[in-house]
Formats: structure tokens, sequence, C-alpha cells
């Protein structure tokens, strides 16, 4: 894990059909990750053509697909649901982490379990 200027950086592997290593930015302030659509492919994960209504940090809110994929961190592995679409870095909400058993610790600016 990685903390820059306040931000918590973490290591993963985002898997569907296929494998790819992520650098996450973690969000506690999203409920679901977003990946962009290329990271989406890479991985081999599936668009369903569900789509969620989600509000962005810019406050416009968006239609975007939402896919399952499974998340390993630190030697944990559990299912996390990811919006797709447009995204300067993939982010990792809330939902990941407490499926993954994990935390962020404001005080060290890490994960904890």
């Amino acid at each position: 894990m990685l903390r820059l200027v306040g931000h918590v950086y973490v290591a993963a592997t985002l898997r569907g059909r296929r494998s790819a290593r992520v650098r996450f930015l973690v969000d506690t302030g999203a409920t679901y990750g977003l990946i962009a659509p290329a990271l989406a492919r890479r991985a081999g994960l599936s668009l369903p053509g569900i789509k969620v209504k989600v509000r962005l940090a810019t406050g416009r809110a968006v239609r975007v697909p939402l896919s399952l994929g499974l998340v390993r961190i630190d030697g944990r592995e559990a299912g996390a649901a990811f919006c797709v679409g447009p995204c300067d870095e993939p982010l990792l909400g809330v939902e990941a982490l407490e499926s993954l058993g994990l935390a962020v610790d404001p005080v060290k600016g890490c994960l904890k379990a």
C-alpha cells in the first residue's frame, strides 16, 4: 500500500475471465468501485447490460454499466461490483473493502484488517 498526500492506494488483482494487476485509489465516499472500459476488458469482466445511476464527485448523475469481478488484496479475495465508465484512475469503493474485511486506517493512511 502506498500513501500520497492523504490518499490511500492499494495494489490489487482484479479478476474476471482473466486477471489484471491494478493500483486502486481507495474511495471511502464511493459505494462501488469504478474502472475504465479498457481495464474491464483486460480483466475479462462481462458487461451484462445492467446500468445503475450514480452521482459523480462533480454532482452530475450518470447511468453506467455495472460489472462483477473478484478482487484480491494481501491474500484476501472477494466478489465486488464495479461501475464501468470513464475515469482517470481505478477506484475501490467501500462495498469491496467490507467484502474483503478491510477498512481505511486514517491515522496511518493505509488499509487494516
